[in-house]
């Protein structure tokens, strides 16, 4: 009986494997331009050991799918694991997700893919470790890390110098759509990593943006995708905004509008009211401690770094939208100036 039930399970393991790797190769190709990509897979064995059978004690961050510190031959890693409910509502964008991030791995602020199992009823990626963590708190809604400004500040232009390469350094643009800080996580040193390409969608050569269903994360999306289903580069660029938004105030996308009243305010909408009645330093986030920008020089920054903020999440004439390539250049300049 235990004998059947093993050749069973190993039955099932190879239909995964090959239903997923078949999958994979497709997306690999896709998002390659006809150059295979190739990538390393580990086996169902190696990562239910590195996890301790997925065990929730080892899990560091918990948000549309869990992220698991683990060790594989002796290397510190990260294990990404989607459930059922995930997958089974958006299996390709699994695929999409490894071919991306494989694609994007040389780049410093992007989390390193390592390889992946396909041996489960959905694929569970090896990434490599963040020390420093992730970027929030290990539940969803948790809020930032204690940083410094000139560390919010430098993880915003990193997360725009990732963007730009992914929507200049391919044979298509690609176009993140989930920039928010829960898809960020910390290294040793401090820099920056991006990951999470799962909704990613390349547009065709030649055109301004690609149609496509309505997704993303709830008070980040693009008020104009939002209404048209039409994907552009400023989805990313009002995404990276609303995450600046973020950095700086330490709230997410939205905020209650006082102790006395339940409704909420969206988050742009909140800083644009505080900058008009002269309430700046309202918009601080209080975890920065003793770092927070005071003095002349540093809320100059800060103030020129919110303005931009608002600028990249405001209703614009499409000639006057700025590219990515423009916001990682404009971010560049204010943290020279640090």
């Amino acid at each position: 009986m235990l004998c059947m039930s093993s050749r069973k399970e190993k039955k099932q393991k190879k239909i995964n494997f090959q239903k997923h790797g078949s999958l994979l190769l497709e997306e690999l190709i896709a998002s390659s331009g006809g150059k295979y990509n190739p990538i390393r897979t580990f086996s169902s064995r190696q990562i239910l050991q590195a996890t301790d059978n997925f065990n929730m004690s080892n899990a560091i961050c918990v948000d549309r799918f869990l992220w698991y510190k683990g060790t594989i031959e002796n290397r510190t890693v990260l294990i990404k694991n989607y459930n059922e409910e995930t997958f089974n509502f958006g299996a390709d964008n699994i695929y999409r997700h490894i071919a991306v991030s494989s694609m994007m791995s040389s780049h410093k602020n992007v989390l390193k893919i390592l390889g992946c199992c396909l041996e489960f009823s959905s694929p569970v990626l090896v990434c490599e470790y963040p020390e420093k963590g992730a970027l929030t708190g290990k539940y969803a809604g948790e809020g930032i890390k204690p940083l410094a400004w000139n560390m919010r500040l430098k993880i915003a232009r990193e997360i725009a110098d990732a963007v730009t390469y992914l929507h200049t350094q391919f044979p298509r643009i690609i176009i993140h759509r989930d920039l928010k800080l829960n898809n960020i996580f910390l290294d040793e040193n401090w820099t920056a990593k991006l990951t999470s390409f799962s909704l990613s969608i390349p547009i065709p050569e030649g055109e301004s943006g690609v149609n496509d269903i309505v997704c993303g994360t709830t008070g980040h999306v693009e008020p104009e995708y939002m209404a048209t289903g039409f994907v552009t580069e400023n989805v990313d660029v009002y995404n990276l905004g609303s995450m600046m938004l973020s950095l700086l105030t330490g709230k997410s996308w939205c905020n209650h509008n006082s102790y006395e009243d339940d409704s909420y305010k969206l988050l742009p909408d909140y800083v644009e009211e505080c900058l008009r009645q002269g309430m700046f330093t309202k918009l601080i986030d209080r975890s920065m401690g003793d770092n927070v920008p005071d003095h002349s020089k540093v809320k100059n920054e800060s103030i020129s770094f919110v303005e931009l903020a608002l600028r990249y999440v405001g209703l614009r004439p499409e000639e006057d939208k700025p590219r990515m390539i423009d916001v990682a250049k404009e971010l560049k300049h204010i943290e020279k100036q640090t």
